[in-house]
């Protein structure tokens, strides 16, 4: 051989070595990129302006079962996590009673915080990991939070809170007297997102025209408050009534501003591997509902021999009163109001497009995926076709508002107060018209519709205003009225065909100031062409 073909071959042979070496430098490149891209996703930011970045644990505290439980007998578990709140206390009602075991499984309960427990302290982070990951099956949370993490699919409605969320003051009338001040809350909970929420209504930014303080809880962001560390507070009962303390007065509840629902969130991988089993766990959650509403102290009992009296707040000896406390202000969905949402999902899915759209404008990272995907209204279905399941009477509060049944006859404008004048207040119209322009439109249905769409204590004064041009012969105060109460009356119209109650708005016209009335100048025109949005409480 030749030395030419040598140096042919030894060329050759290094060249192999490299694409080889390069070929396994991108294999290796390429699992520690996807290593650190699972990482991520195991990773949540929950705070505002990404200030914090937790890596999510997947070990879950011991459920707790019910005292029938026996590991040998052969049915499966189902997991759920769950926070104290009344409503949630139905799975404690579902054990006690033995609903599981009738229904082929054996419920198992993460009760967060238990009894000051540190093996119980579960993050927001945690609670969504465990779920996505399949280690438990089901977890009861908010809406928002759905929509904030997509933790796993709604299956089931729980409840509206109907004034157990709340924001506090001091010398606070409206919602617009926010601009400029200190909102404290507990990070990551269903308070941050109330706060993200009222600011929206009002078009203030919480990165620019507030100051928010974050704490790690209701009591904590409640002692800020007192401490004169904040203006306002974001939170929920029983903690937040502590705001009195230092001069706080309630300025909004869930009671007017229905945007905190509670869900039962079922795992992916649950669904996928045992829909049975899901299927099974909602039976027997509603026959539970059924068994409360049609002996309510029975119920209430049954939460009280759960034990951790102290975490639950619901005692033997005063177990009924105790339960009906908590369930005063929170509006429970029964099967026919869970019937109703899963028969046309649009009212869940518009509300889950509303709190991404919510906690994008207060820069907090939402994901990607599609709303539709979120909801699952299988199980709820075949539920309802069950006539053993359908429960004799009504929940304590039953005043769900997406519901049939819905009754606002006790809604009224009585002793209204200002809540918000809304930033929306100049309105196009066609030519020689009050028929509202496609932007008119536009802009109604981003900054009204969501809001009164979400609420049943709140009304909207719609005040006309038009302007008063130089005529020969000149305009009468009757004509100039009638134009102002057209547009006015032009917008409701609008908002009534988007499903709104036209029961819920009042009408009024108005006239320009003395020195703006038969003018010629079009900026003085223009400066009266408008039509005043004010949302009203019936009280607070």
């Amino acid at each position: 051989m030749d030395r030419t073909r040598l140096i042919f071959i030894a060329i050759v042979g290094v060249a192999l070595l490299a694409v080889c070496g390069f070929i396994t430098f991108s294999v290796i490149n390429n699992a520690l990129e996807g290593e650190a891209e699972a990482t991520a996703v195991a990773q949540s930011t929950l705070a505002p302006t990404s200030t914090r970045t937790v890596t999510a644990n997947l070990e879950s505290p011991e459920p707790i079962w019910g005292p029938n439980y026996d590991s040998n007998d052969g049915l499966p578990t189902y997991v759920c996590g769950a926070d104290a709140f009344g409503s949630y206390f139905t799975l404690q009602q579902m054990q006690m009673s033995g609903q599981d075991i009738a229904n082929g499984f054996h419920l198992g309960i993460v009760p967060f915080f238990l009894d000051e427990d540190p093996a119980y302290d579960v993050s927001e982070e945690q609670r969504t990991a465990l779920l996505n990951a399949g280690i438990w099956d089901c977890l009861l949370t908010t809406l928002d939070s759905v929509a904030l993490t997509s933790p796993g699919v709604v299956t089931a409605i729980v409840d509206e809170s109907a004034g157990a969320d709340q924001l506090w003051g001091r010398d606070l009338p409206t919602i617009n007297d926010l601009q400029g001040k200190r909102i404290a809350f507990s990070r990551g909970s269903v308070g941050e997102y109330f706060v993200y929420y009222v600011l929206s209504i009002a078009q203030l930014s919480p990165r620019s025209q507030v100051t928010l303080v974050p704490q790690d809880s209701v009591a904590d962001a409640v002692a800020a408050f007192n401490e004169g560390q904040a203006d306002a507070v974001s939170g929920w009962e029983p903690d937040i009534y502590d705001a009195e303390q230092s001069g706080g007065q309630p300025l909004l509840s869930s009671n007017q501003l229905r945007i905190v629902m509670d869900v039962i969130v079922t795992s992916r991988d649950t669904i996928a591997n045992d829909a049975n089993l899901v299927q099974n766990f909602h039976n027997a959650w509603f026959v539970t509902l059924k068994e409360q509403v049609e002996n309510f102290d029975a119920a209430a009992a049954h939460i009280a021999n759960w034990g951790h009296n102290d975490w639950s707040f619901v005692y033997p000896e005063s177990a009924g009163d105790d339960l009906r406390l908590w369930l005063e202000s929170v509006a429970q969905a029964d099967l026919g109001d869970n019937a109703f949402v899963m028969r046309d999902t649009r009212p869940i899915l518009n509300r889950l497009s509303i709190a991404r759209r919510v906690w994008a404008a207060s820069d907090v990272p939402v994901p990607n995926d599609n709303v539709e995907e979120l909801v699952n209204p299988g199980f709820v279905i075949r539920a309802a076709e069950q006539a053993s399941l359908q429960p004799n009477g009504r929940p304590v509060n039953d005043t769900f508002s997406i519901s049939s049944q819905l009754d606002l006859s006790t809604v009224t404008t009585g002793d209204a107060a200002t809540l918000a004048v809304l930033p929306c207040r100049t309105f196009t119209f066609l030519p020689e018209s009050t028929e509202l322009t496609l932007e008119s439109r536009r802009i109604l249905d981003n900054c009204v519709v969501p809001t009164l769409s979400q609420s049943i204590g709140l009304f909207l004064r719609v005040k006309g205003s038009s302007a008063w041009p130089a005529n020969d012969p000149p305009w009468t105060e009757a004509d100039i009225l009638e134009v102002a109460e057209g547009r006015a009356q032009s917008v409701v119209d609008y908002l009534v065909s988007q499903g709104i109650d036209p029961a819920r708005f009042v009408v009024e016209a108005t006239l320009p100031p003395p020195d703006h009335r038969n003018s010629d100048d079009p900026n003085v025109q223009a400066q009266d062409r408008y039509v005043e949005l004010t949302l009203v409480t019936a009280g607070r």
